[in-house]
């Protein structure tokens, strides 16, 4: 049976600060333009987690033919209650400017997120005046 829709549940909007203009660029590869971007910083703002993006933090993309950026992204997150979250994700950006990613995450078993070490997340987004942000979403 095919589904129409998934149960999911927002877990947080993530705003996100990457100057593509500074990208190290390889062109011309086989799997068309490699670029490696810093994300500087950003925010993370939700009903169970907030925080703050930290440095190092970045993305390994790459351009293919078509125009679709394909991302490899790892994001160092801090919760305002000073717990370290690494979030990692691979996903599309299309020639039209939307985003889609695919994010799961690691963190210490024995704190107080532990929960999210077991969840597969998916992430919406949005290019606006050169800035991402993404609602992200737990699946259930």
């Amino acid at each position: 049976m095919s589904e129409t829709s998934l149960p999911v549940r927002h877990l947080f909007r993530m705003d996100i600060d990457a100057d593509l203009s500074n990208a190290t660029r390889i062109r011309g590869g086989p799997a068309g333009t490699r670029m490696v971007a810093s994300v500087d910083s950003g925010t993370v703002t939700g009903e169970r987690i907030n925080g703050t993006i930290l440095g190092p933090s970045g993305d390994w993309l790459y351009r293919s033919a078509d125009g679709t950026m394909h991302l490899d992204v790892r994001i160092s997150i801090r919760t305002d209650d000073e717990v370290d979250i690494l979030m990692e994700y691979q996903g599309k950006i299309y020639p039209d400017g939307s985003p889609r990613s695919a994010p799961t995450f690691q963190t210490s078993m024995e704190g107080p997120y532990n929960w999210i070490n077991k969840i597969q997340a998916i992430g919406i987004g949005s290019i606006d005046d050169g800035k991402l942000a993404y609602e992200v979403y737990e699946l259930l």
